[in-house]
């Protein structure tokens, strides 16, 4: 711990041992000592011997110092309103300065002297070297009494002495301790100083004023009784002391008073009796006036009203009845049953506004909740509208934060629109060119089908392969599932058009008797042995279908056309794709038969195979017939064509070919694959993709292709973190305190906040604000809360939540995030808050009603709301008006302090006797043409003051050393304490 200590002086090395003057200079001579060691003898020393006299640096030879050791002005520069009642005084980071070139003496004087000259008695002018002010002997202290005025003050460890302190400070500058010159001199109040660091002896006129140093170089820069002096400036500044009254003073004219004892207190009354301009809607059903009492954002305890107070109660049924008809006009004009009508030409077309139904989307009155309370009560209204009001004062300003939050929406906005766009024409065309499609020119177009969708992932419940790669090991050459072999042999193609007339000329030289059965796929003359090879390979015909997995249900009769996703394709003569896609067929069927031999091998009895016979003994046959080089063929060819036919039959009832597919690794129907295939070619999902990867999964992820409007722009909006308390106080500052411009002035009292209006008010300036950001173009949907925070501190972190989010049937009140912890606001007006606006108030729970014990529970503002220059509004946190009163907090008024003051008190009628240094006041200081003096003080009487216990204060401070004047004259800080109980009235029974 650290322990202020105040010192007399500093003076460490030569300058500490100067003892006489030679010149202006001060001199000292120094001893030699001499000491002889001899090995193996006892050492001696022998008496010093003087050495040759040397001298120092003096006031004469400097014209200054380095103003960067000033380290505090106090008061400090430019200061509007100092206290007149403390003295000015100026800081020196360096502790020996004020006595570094000062002259030895029984007691040392510094070389250094503050001046304090009203505006009026003096002024710099420019000099060489130096500026200079010529003073009135009325601005100059007693140089005698030099001594009294300059200190030093370091900050002690418990263990460590101030000396040693100091010392090391001196020698490593490490600015722990600080040297003082103090102005004497008791500043007037309400008035212009300046402030001046000059010599004090004549050597340091001489030397600042560019003259040869006077005979008398040693003596003091001025005399008692001389009419003026010129004297150059080494550091000065300006500064201006306010009206008579310390702190103390205007601190203790502050009285509580309770708010409810203040007439217009509290609550304004509000005449309701024509709600309507230019029409008076209560004509025959209420009496000449009609009023309602309003509270504002702050109330006073104990007078929570949740529904409206009327004078009369009937005007207030007929207005409720009168203003729902009035908000629900709009939306009754656009029910159904008005289609077709005459429009109303009556007023209520053009209504008031809703408030909440931004938000919540209601578009009349609800019959209940929070949205009830606040369209259909006049003081709710009231606060929406003033929330509204703010909006549009201020709607460039909020405007332009918001377009400063909005960043890189609206180029995400423009990228959606193009993109939603492009989905929306890729959808048409899928939709007029490939709905129609069957399955094979479908599968055969769609990429995706070759290298996203994967076999066998339904069936076996894991990931398959891609259909490429069963393609890759298939009879289909490579690049036949290409799109660019797709687009060679698409039917209006020239490939496509060569084979079709290289067949007709084939079928008109041909025999007649060579027809295509219905759904299959003959060999032709026409065909080339190409295709004739791939055709007698497979001897079966197949639809081109079975390149995308579809079975046949049945073959149609010959002429007959079957659509839709299971029906057949026809594939004609000389199909390029038809052949590959029968050889493709002939590859799956031998998967299939290798299937059946290994469910004969293991002896499981296939009911499928019982008419085929054994597949497995056939093959063992065929391979031995081609091992004794006969000439079998392709062992893909092996199963007979009736065998393969029966196969292809069995394969097209699902519940028998599923498993069997899975076998091979199809996995999937024909139904199953083509929806799967129009899902991944469907252009809003693959928009979708892309999109996220671009603009992230924050903005994309909550979205989803089933959404109405997947690709729709980013609603956002902007978030203002300030408090709309400050606001408010700023320009309708009656209805955040009702009444405060009243206030009679050095009161305080308690309010609580209302959290009903300050929700209403909430809603009123969102919705308006809203309104405004869709006029503006911004892209919103006008649901969000840019408004969240009313009470300070500031911050983005939402206060009250989204109102969006509010439930249609809580109430007005309930979304207060101080709601169950209580929130107190202490108002205080005073001149003390304008002379002091640093004053520290803070709550403390009371030790038998007093602040002094260290058990004292203290409680700083959660935040401070300033309504004009003498009046504030201090909020505490988990604080009630009842809690305060039963637990006896007590609201403490604290001086602010900016660093160590030096002063005294003004001696007021509540002023302690001067039993103590603390107790001194102006009235008992010896003063002589307005300068303190270190004489003999007078008590109250005129008399010397008692004398104090033994170990306390002495009686007087004649004798007393110059860190004595610095604990007599140090201001402690001032704080004053009032009750709880005398601002809060006695709740209601």
């Amino acid at each position: 711990m650290t322990r202020r200590w105040f010192i007399s002086s500093a003076a460490v090395g030569a300058a500490a041992d100067a003892t006489s003057v030679t010149g202006s200079r001060p001199s000292f001579s120094p001893a030699v000592r001499i000491a002889r060691a001899i090995e193996e003898q006892a050492a001696e020393t022998f008496p010093d011997r003087p050495g040759p006299a040397l001298q120092l640096l003096g006031p004469g030879d400097t014209i200054g110092f380095d103003r960067a050791v000033v380290v505090r002005e106090e008061p400090p520069p430019g200061c509007p309103n100092s206290p007149a009642n403390y003295l000015a005084h100026v800081e020196f980071s360096d502790a020996s300065l004020p006595w570094l070139l000062s002259f030895p003496a029984a007691r040392k004087l510094p070389w250094l002297a503050l001046l304090v000259l009203r505006d009026d008695e003096g002024d710099l002018k420019q000099g060489v070297p130096l500026p200079v002010v010529d003073a009135p002997g009325t601005a100059l202290p007693d140089l005698a009494d030099a001594w009294a005025w300059a200190h030093v003050e370091a900050r002690v460890e418990d263990h460590e002495t101030p000396e040693a302190a100091v010392t090391r400070d001196v020698r490593s500058g490490v600015d722990n301790v600080v040297a003082r010159l103090i102005c004497p001199r008791a500043l007037d109040p309400d008035r212009g100083w300046l402030a001046c660091v000059v010599p004090a002896t004549k050597a340091g006129v001489a030397a600042g004023l560019g003259d040869t140093p006077p005979p008398d170089a040693t003596a003091q820069a001025w005399s008692p009784g001389q009419s003026h002096a010129r004297l150059p400036v080494y550091h000065w500044w300006r500064f201006r002391t306010g009206k008579k009254g310390s702190f103390e003073e205007l601190a203790r004219n502050v009285a509580p008073v309770e708010g409810d004892s203040l007439e217009g207190f509290g609550s304004r009354t509000v005449d309701v009796r024509h709600p309507w301009p230019h029409k008076d809607v209560l004509q025959g059903v209420a009496p000449a006036q009609v009023t309602v009492s309003v509270h504002g954002a702050l109330r006073l305890p104990h007078t929570d009203t949740a529904e409206d107070v009327w004078s009369d109660t009937a005007s207030m049924n007929k207005f409720r009845e009168l203003i729902v008809e009035h908000l629900d006009a709009p939306a009754a004009r656009r029910q159904p049953e008005r289609v077709g009508m005459p429009p109303d030409r009556d007023e209520k077309a053009v209504a008031a506004p809703l408030y909440g139904s931004h938000h919540t989307g209601a578009q009349q009155v609800p019959a209940d909740g929070w949205m009830n309370e606040l369209n259909t009560q006049v003081k709710y209204r009231i606060a929406a509208a003033i929330g509204a009001r703010y909006v549009q004062l201020e709607q460039e300003f909020l405007m332009a934060r918001a377009w400063e939050q909005v960043g890189q929406v609206n180029e995400a906005n423009q990228a959606l629109a193009a993109t939603e766009l492009a989905a929306e024409a890729a959808r048409a065309a899928q939709s007029k060119h490939l709905d129609p499609m069957r399955t094979a020119p479908l599968t055969e177009l769609s990429s995706l089908y070759r290298d996203v969708i994967e076999a066998g992932e339904e069936s076996t419940g894991g990931r398959g392969q891609p259909v490429a790669s069963l393609l890759r090991h298939s009879a289909v050459p490579d690049g036949v599932a290409t799109t660019a072999f797709v687009r060679l042999t698409r039917p209006g193609g020239a490939l496509r058009r060569r084979s079709r007339r290289a067949m007709e000329v084939a079928e008109a030289a041909a025999p007649t008797s060579g027809a295509v059965p219905a759904g299959g796929v003959t060999a032709t003359a026409a065909t080339g042995a190409f295709l004739s090879r791939a055709l007698d390979a497979s001897k079966v015909s197949m639809p081109s279908t079975w390149l995308a997995g579809v079975e046949r249900s049945a073959i149609p009769p010959a002429g007959e056309v079957v659509h839709g996703p299971m029906a057949a394709s026809e594939s004609r003569a000389g199909d390029p794709s038809a052949a590959f896609a029968s050889q493709t067929l002939n590859d799956v069927l031998f998967g299939l038969w290798m299937v059946a031999v290994d469910f004969c091998e293991e002896g499981i009895a296939s009911p499928m195979f019982e008419e085929f016979g054994n597949p497995r003994q056939e093959l063992v046959e065929l391979f031995a017939r081609k091992e004794e080089g006969e000439k079998v063929g392709d062992p893909r060819a092996a199963a007979r064509p009736v065998a393969l036919r029966g196969i292809r039959r069995k394969i097209s009832a699902e519940t028998r070919a599923t498993p069997l597919l899975a076998g091979v690794g199809m996995g999937m129907t024909s139904d199953t694959l083509v929806k799967r295939i129009r899902r991944e070619i469907h252009p809003v999902p693959r928009c979708m993709g892309h999109m996220t990867s671009r603009l992230g999964e924050v903005v994309m992820g909550e979205r989803s292709d089933q959404d109405a409007r997947p690709l729709r722009p980013i609603m956002t909006h902007p978030e203002f973190g300030f408090p709309i308390a400050a606001e408010l106080l700023t320009r309708w500052p009656e209805w955040a305190v009702p009444g405060v411009s009243a206030f009679p002035d050095n009161s305080s009292t308690l309010l609580e906040p209302n959290p009903a209006f300050v929700e209403a008010m909430l809603v009123g300036v969102n919705q308006e604000f809203n309104r405004e950001l869709r006029w503006r173009e911004y892209p919103t949907d006008e649901a969000g809360t840019p408004f969240s925070r009313f009470w300070p501190p500031g911050g983005t972190q939402a206060s009250y939540g989204e109102i969006a989010r509010w439930a249609p049937d809580a109430k007005l009140g309930d979304h207060d995030p101080d709601r169950g912890t209580s929130l107190l606001v202490l108002l205080i007006r005073g001149e003390v808050l304008q002379r002091y606006p640093g004053t520290v108030v803070l709550a403390a729970r009371s030790v038998d009603r007093k602040v002094e014990s260290p058990d004292v529970t203290w409680q700083e503002p959660r935040f401070v709301l300033p309504v004009d220059e003498r009046t504030n509004l201090y909020g505490f946190a988990g604080l009630s008006a009842a809690q305060a009163v039963a637990e006896h907090w007590m609201f403490v008024m604290r001086e602010p302090m900016r660093g160590a003051q030096f002063g005294f008190d003004v001696r007021t009628p509540e002023s302690p006797p001067f039993d103590s240094w603390p107790n001194l006041t102006w009235d008992e200081v010896p003063t002589v043409n307005g300068f303190v003096v270190p004489r003999v003080l007078a008590g109250a009487d005129g008399e010397r003051p008692p004398a104090l216990g033994p170990g306390q204060d002495p009686p007087g401070w004649e004798g007393l050393d110059a860190s004595n004047f610095a604990r007599i004259l140090f201001q402690r800080p001032f704080q004053l304490a009032f009750s709880s109980s005398a601002m809060v009235g006695e709740p209601p029974a």
